[in-house]
C-alpha cells in the first residue's frame, strides 16, 4: 500500500494506492468514490478488504478521502459537490500518470451520483463502472440522512417541540448549515446532491456499468427504484450486468460486520 496525498482545488487529499503483486499481470487501475459522512467510516473494512480482492485479480485500486473527509485537508462543513467531483478528477489525472488504460470507477452508495453526474460531464474519464449499492436520488437520500437529526432530537429532547424535515430544508435553503450527527451539512453540498438523480443522468453507450446491492428478499432481487434506473440505462443501449446479494447493508451498522457474499459477488461480477 502507497498512502500520499494528492494536490486538488481546494487542499490536498489523502489516498491509498494498493498494487498488485509484482507476480499478478496488471489489468488497469480502479478509482474508489466513497459514500457519504459516516457510512464512509462504517465501510471501510470492507472497502479495504474489497481492495485486496482486487489486488489479488490484478487491478491497482485508489482509495480517496474527499475533501474535509478522513486525512483530507478542509472540513466537511466547506466541501460541495463541484469540489468532490474536482478531487475525483485530480485523482484521475494521478491515475492517468500511471497506466494509458482509463481507470475503472467504483462507486459506493452517494458516490454513484457524483460518479454518474461527472461521466455524463466527461464522457471520456472511463468505460466501465461499478456502483455499490447505488443512491438513486441525491434529494432523497439527503432528506433520509436529515431523519438522523430527528430521531437524535426526539430521544434527547424533554419539549414538545418538533423540528421536522420540512424545517431543515428551510434551513438550508435560507443559507444555514445544519448539524447532523457530528457533521456540518452545508446549503452548498445538500442542494448539489439534491439536484442529481441517476434517472436524469445521461451517460455514453460505451459505458459497461457492474450494479451491486445488498437485499434482504430471498432470493434476493434489486429495489423496484434500482430496475427502473436499470432497465432505463439499458433502453438506452448501455451494457448493464446487475445482482443482489443477500447480505448485511455493512454501511448502516455501528460496529464492524463482514459480508463476504457481497466481496465474493463483486469482484465474480467485476471478471465477467
Amino acid at each position: 500500500m502507497k498512502p500520499f496525498f494528492i494536490k486538488s482545488v481546494s487542499g490536498n487529499i489523502f489516498a491509498l494506492y494498493h498494487s498488485p503483486s509484482d507476480d499478478t499481470p496488471f489489468k488497469k487501475n480502479i478509482l474508489f468514490i466513497p459514500p457519504f459522512a459516516e457510512e464512509l467510516n462504517r465501510s471501510r473494512h470492507m472497502i479495504n478488504r474489497q481492495a485486496r480482492t482486487f489486488t489479488k485479480a490484478g487491478y491497482g485500486v485508489l482509495i480517496l478521502d474527499l475533501y474535509g473527509t478522513g486525512d483530507s485537508e478542509g472540513v466537511f462543513g466547506d466541501a460541495t459537490v463541484h469540489i468532490w467531483q474536482q478531487d475525483i478528477l485530480a485523482a484521475i489525472n494521478w491515475l492517468t500518470e500511471t497506466s494509458d488504460k482509463p481507470p475503472v470507477l467504483w462507486a459506493m452508495r452517494s458516490g454513484a451520483l457524483l460518479a454518474a453526474d461527472l461521466i455524463q460531464k466527461y464522457p471520456d474519464l472511463t468505460d466501465h463502472m461499478i456502483l455499490w449499492s447505488p443512491v438513486g436520488n441525491g434529494k432523497r437520500f439527503i432528506t433520509q440522512y436529515m431523519r438522523i437529526k430527528l430521531a437524535a432530537d426526539v430521544t434527547g429532547s424533554s419539549s414538545g417541540s418538533k423540528v421536522t424535515v420540512k424545517d431543515l430544508w428551510s434551513q438550508l435553503e435560507d443559507g444555514h448549515s445544519v448539524e447532523i450527527a457530528g457533521y456540518e451539512l452545508s446549503p452548498e453540498l445538500a442542494i448539489g446532491f439534491s439536484a442529481l438523480s441517476l434517472n436524469e443522468i445521461k451517460l455514453p453507450q460505451k459505458i459497461h456499468i457492474k450494479w451491486i446491492e445488498t437485499s434482504l428478499i430471498d432470493p434476493p432481487k434489486l429495489s423496484t427504484g434500482s430496475l427502473k434506473i436499470v432497465d432505463r440505462w439499458r433502453n438506452d443501449g448501455i451494457q448493464v450486468s446487475d445482482i443482489a446479494v443477500n447480505d448485511i447493508a455493512f454501511w448502516t451498522l455501528q460496529e464492524p460486520e463482514w459480508a463476504n457474499n457481497y466481496i465474493e459477488q463483486t469482484i465474480s461480477l467485476s471478471e465477467q
